[in-house]
This record gives C-alpha cells, sequence and structure tokens, in this order.
C-alpha cells in the first residue's frame, strides 16, 4: 500500500470539502483531490480562488464564476501568468465560437484541447460534432464539445469515424454495457486510437470489464471511460491487478463509503500517471493528450454517471443511427 498516497489524498480532500463546503458534491470533490494529490501538490482554496476571481474578471465576467468547470480550468493555470493565460484562452474559445458552438462552460474547456490551427481545428471539429449529434441525437450535447476537440485533432473523416463510434458502441451493447453518455464516451475514447474499427481493440476492452469484475470490482457506467483509457495504454495483468490492490485499500477509507464508485476512478488515475512516466503510450504522439483527455473526464464526471433505461430512450438511439 502506498501509505503517502492514501494520507496525501485524505489531506487533500478534507482541505477541498473544508473550503468549498456544501456547494458541489462528491464528483468534484474526489476530482479535486485526485488531481492535486498525483501531482504531489497541496490543495489550496485560496490560491485557486484567486485564479478564478481573476478568470471573471479577465473575461468581462463572462465566465460562470461558480462553474465547476471553472475551478477545472484554474487548477491548469496555477502558478503562470493568468493574463497570458486568460488571453490564449480568450482565443481559442473565440475559435470555437466562430465554429458555431454555443457558449458555454464546457466550449471553454474544449477551448484548452485546440491546437496548432486553432480556426482549422474549431471547424473540423465543429464538423465532427454535427455529425456525431446527426446520428446521436439523444447522446450528444455541449458535454461533448472537449471530447470532439480532442477526437479532431488529426485529419480523420468526421462521417468515417462517427460510424466507427456508432459500430463501437453498438458491439459493446452487446458485450453487457450499459446503454448511455458513459459507452458513447467510451466509443468516442476508443477512435482515439484509430478512426477504423479493430475488433480486437473492442474485444480487449471486454476482457478488461471482465478481469476487473473478477477481481471482485463492480463495474458501472461512470467507469466505461476509465476502461477505454487503460485500453488505449494496452494496461497488461500486472497492472490490473495493481489497481485491484489500491481499489481494495481505497475502499477501506471513510471517504469512499459514499462514493464508492469513484474509488476506481482514483486508482486508474494513479496507476495510469505512473504508467506515463515509464513508457510511450501505444500510438499516441505526447503523454499530453493523455493528460488533457483525463482533465476532460474529471470536468465531466458528474454527466457520465447515467445510463438509459433499456426500453426506454435508448430505443430511439436506432431511429437515428441508421
Amino acid at each position: 500500500m502506498d501509505t503517502n498516497f492514501h494520507i496525501n489524498f485524505q489531506n487533500n480532500y478534507n482541505r477541498v470539502v473544508n473550503f468549498f463546503g456544501n456547494a458541489y458534491n462528491q464528483n468534484f470533490f474526489m476530482s479535486l483531490a485526485s488531481k492535486y494529490t498525483l501531482e504531489n501538490r497541496e490543495f489550496s482554496g485560496v490560491a485557486l480562488q484567486k485564479v478564478v476571481d481573476r478568470m471573471v474578471e479577465n473575461s468581462n465576467k463572462a465566465i460562470q464564476r461558480n462553474s465547476p468547470v471553472t475551478y477545472h480550468i484554474a487548477v491548469q493555470f496555477l502558478g503562470q501568468n493568468i493574463d497570458g493565460c486568460m488571453e490564449n484562452l480568450s482565443q481559442r474559445d473565440m475559435a470555437l465560437k466562430e465554429a458555431g458552438f454555443t457558449k458555454s462552460p464546457f466550449r471553454l474547456a474544449g477551448a484548452m484541447m485546440l491546437e496548432e490551427d486553432i480556426l482549422l481545428h474549431a471547424k473540423r471539429a465543429k464538423t465532427l460534432y454535427d455529425e456525431m449529434h446527426r446520428k446521436q441525437y439523444f447522446l450528444t450535447s455541449k458535454e461533448d464539445i472537449p471530447y470532439v476537440v480532442l477526437l479532431s485533432k488529426g485529419m480523420e473523416q468526421p462521417h468515417t469515424q462517427v460510424d466507427t463510434i456508432l459500430q463501437y458502441y453498438q458491439s459493446l451493447r452487446k458485450q453487457g454495457f450499459m446503454l448511455g453518455n458513459s459507452l458513447q464516451c467510451l466509443a468516442q475514447i476508443l477512435t482515439m486510437y484509430s478512426s477504423e474499427y479493430n475488433e480486437m481493440l473492442l474485444q480487449y476492452v471486454a476482457e478488461l470489464k471482465k478481469g476487473l469484475n473478477q477481481k471482485g470490482i463492480k463495474i458501472k457506467p461512470i467507469h466505461y471511460p476509465y476502461i477505454g483509457i487503460l485500453a488505449l495504454n494496452a494496461t497488461d495483468n500486472e497492472k490490473i491487478d495493481e489497481i485491484a490492490e489500491l481499489h481494495k485499500s481505497l475502499m477501506e477509507l471513510k471517504i469512499f463509503r459514499m462514493a464508492k464508485e469513484l474509488a476506481l476512478i482514483v486508482s486508474i488515475q494513479k496507476i495510469i500517471s505512473e504508467l506515463v512516466e515509464v513508457q510511450n503510450m501505444v500510438n499516441m504522439k505526447d503523454h499530453a493528450f493523455l493528460e488533457n483527455l483525463i482533465h476532460v473526464l474529471c470536468i465531466t464526471l458528474d454527466v457520465l454517471d447515467f445510463a438509459l433505461i433499456p426500453g426506454s430512450a435508448g430505443d430511439f438511439f436506432n431511429v437515428f443511427s441508421s
């Protein structure tokens, strides 16, 4: 057991809760505590709030001060020139606005992910988003903006990419995964490996879920995207054992008694962060990509824990994907 990690995580969690009180939920508290702990930092609400306040001032109060997304973005700006960061973010947000994305905290999160020619990247993202929305009407919303920005980094054909997302979505459903936003997110993540459908990757994802289940870990929809991260990183059985061991020890902490499903997420984040330090990603250009993906998952954690009930709105999926 990594005693220091447990102690530091508990301390950071306590600091987060003491600062925010009842303003936000467990997902928000846990994600902040995890980020600070994995980066070997001590949470300071005062320091974070100063960044948020400065962001609001620089945006002429266009940024929502109390949005959880704003705090997640502010974490990325700690220790940096806030004025410069905000100017850069505003330019990227404007690129997404000009591409046709409507204003929301998630558009700001997506703006953080724009690279190279931001106007061209923004246009590719909007084309992909529109194609997703056309074929996954009930599942595509503003929360998907950061994902489509990441998905549109390359020059893939949106039609092909969305068809592959649909194929993964339907195939994973047959493997026992539940319908809903989390499954859509997993399907999207798998196309970050390649825009072409890969049956071996699909089976690997199913085996990862099965392997975690066999370790006594109950997999819920909120975990699906993180299984996708494990798949992208070609996580082997040894690392799955480490995740299971860490999960078991975290479950013994009092703070996880009311948020049991988050223990697996923290465990995966820790093991993957260690892997990133010692090996290159499979078919991934740089480690920053994975860090951005995990950052986006933290931002969208609140909207992932939702699954369509079979026989309800999920049955309309086939109508809009035909």
